[in-house]
């Protein structure tokens, strides 16, 4: 919703502080009930079958893209981690110390390849171990709310969904028009929304799909509205009205 400006008045709910738009004086005819709703929902299965070892966050809280959010399997894993990691770290040091030798051709080129080869072996090991772990741990594929924690510590999981998240920013705003609206909304278009109880204020928001065709058995079309949310102040699930 940015080029043309289009009247659409959405009810919804807010505490937020950000700057209001002027209303149209006139009445604006067609009513509309409509919901604000996050602007994307994911559910999130764990990368990996399994018994979870850690949930790492809580319903409600707020995550960011990549953020961990679950691990399973057993401590073996992260244990072969860390014996890896002894192993490369002490291989890398053995080869430093003898580098000086090495440059000198004080050693042979058996030995020196012997060296060469057990940091190369024993770095792998470790990247081999590190990729282990990284499999067993679930990642955020978003930023937004965990809106919903489905998993405990000790629980077998598969494939099943483990979390459900939410993006708040934007929010989306779902409206219906009768099908005699059909041309006056435009994609692009800067549209009014008027938050309701307990928030109240207006913003605006950008529509960002309009229906090229009428649904045949209501003849109406739908209208996505795009509302920016940068603080995170205005709450998903409120109902709203809209006209045009």
């Amino acid at each position: 919703m940015r080029a043309q400006f289009v009247g659409v008045v959405v009810l919804a709910m807010t505490g937020l502080s950000a700057q209001a738009v002027p209303l149209a004086r006139q009445p604006l005819p067609h009513q509309v009930s409509c919901v604000v709703l996050p602007g994307q929902q994911v559910m999130v299965a764990s990368s990996s079958p399994g018994i979870v070892r850690a949930v790492l966050v809580q319903r409600g809280q707020f995550v960011r893209k990549g953020q961990p959010l679950l691990r399973v399997g057993s401590e073996m894993e992260s244990a072969q981690k860390r014996l890896a990691a002894t192993k490369a770290e002490a291989a890398r040091r053995k080869l430093q110390r003898f580098s000086e030798a090495i440059e000198q051709q004080l050693i042979s080129e058996l030995e020196r390849d012997q060296l060469e080869a057990e940091s190369r072996l024993a770095q792998q090991e470790f990247e081999i171990a590190s990729r282990a772990v990284q499999q067993k741990t679930t990642l955020s594929p978003i930023s937004g709310v965990v809106a919903n924690r489905k998993v405990e510590p000790g629980q077998y999981v598969g494939t099943e969904p483990a979390f459900e998240l939410a993006s708040l920013d934007p929010l989306r705003v779902e409206l219906v028009f009768k099908g005699k609206a059909f041309g006056t909304v435009r994609r692009g278009s800067k549209v009014n929304v008027m938050l309701g109880a307990p928030v109240q204020g207006v913003r605006q928001g950008t529509v960002t799909i309009v229906d090229r065709s009428l649904d045949a058995r209501s003849g109406t079309f739908g209208v996505r509205i795009l509302l920016p949310n940068p603080r995170l102040k205005i709450p998903s699930g409120v109902q709203c009205k809209a006209s045009t």
